[in-house]
């Protein structure tokens, strides 16, 4: 069964969702640090992008109205007057050095209550097979509000130096290990820094429902603004690791 089939099968012609769950945070060196999250990230196939404006209540892509969630397109990559996953798929074909097609989905967060902030969005490439082939990584950092990005060949998934600061907790000179899975009904993720050794590793274990209306609700109810809880989370925890005197590293 294709990957295609299997995120289509619960929601008719739609094939966006919310995908809810936990995100995990584990420090090794120089000292133990470790915490696990609820989360929910969008799922969205940036074709619908329209057609959710008019099938989820609640969900707006800011053209004519305004929702408690309002995807706004300046919030990601690119130039905010083209299109987004024209602006992705040139992106991912920079950084693969030749051309990439398909279709694009975006594991992220969106603007809700008029705010806005995600340590990093995953834009997805599937391609006519049903079967997903690279994953484009949008890495923002707090408080420069910088971005860079990442591009994983979901076949290979080779290794690569870290590029860009993000944590003062953790140096510039480490190596990222992806493990990347297919995306269907449960989406796995997982990141390891390394420097010799393991450092620190991240990873999101999701669960997928259709995006309705009702879905929309639910989620809000549990999580009102994902946002404020990520900005709170990160700050919380640095004041732990700053308590517990992890080395900090400026940005270089």
């Amino acid at each position: 069964m294709s990957c295609e089939i299997s995120l289509a099968a619960n929601d008719g012609d739609l094939e966006s969702a919310i995908y809810t769950g936990e995100v995990f945070h584990q420090r090794v060196v120089p000292k133990h640090h470790a915490f696990t999250y609820k989360i929910f990230l969008y799922w969205i196939k940036l074709s619908e992008i329209n057609r959710l404006n008019n099938k989820v209540k609640g969900f707006s892509d800011l053209s004519g109205k305004r929702s408690i969630v309002n995807f706004t397109r300046s919030d990601y990559l690119g130039d905010p007057s083209l299109d987004l996953q024209q602006s992705v798929l040139s992106r991912m074909s920079e950084l693969n050095h030749e051309p990439l097609a398909g279709e694009v989905f975006m594991l992220g967060q969106v603007r809700t209550f008029g705010l806005y902030f995600s340590p990093v969005n995953f834009y997805y490439l599937r391609d006519k097979t049903g079967h997903f082939t690279h994953m484009l990584a949008e890495v923002s950092n707090t408080p420069w509000n910088q971005r860079h990005h990442y591009l994983v060949d979901l076949k290979e998934q080779k290794s690569c130096d870290k590029a860009f600061h993000v944590s003062p907790f953790n140096p510039i000179d480490m190596t990222y290990h992806w493990s990347v899975p297919q995306p269907n009904e449960n989406i796995r993720l997982q990141l390891i820094c390394s420097k010799q050794i393991k450092h620190f590793e991240a990873a999101i274990n999701l669960k997928r429902t259709p995006l309705t209306s009702r879905s929309l609700k639910q989620a809000l109810l549990s999580i009102p603004s994902m946002t404020i809880k990520t900005m709170a989370g990160i700050y919380w925890q640095a004041l732990k690791l700053f308590v517990k005197r992890v080395p900090v590293y400026t940005h270089p």
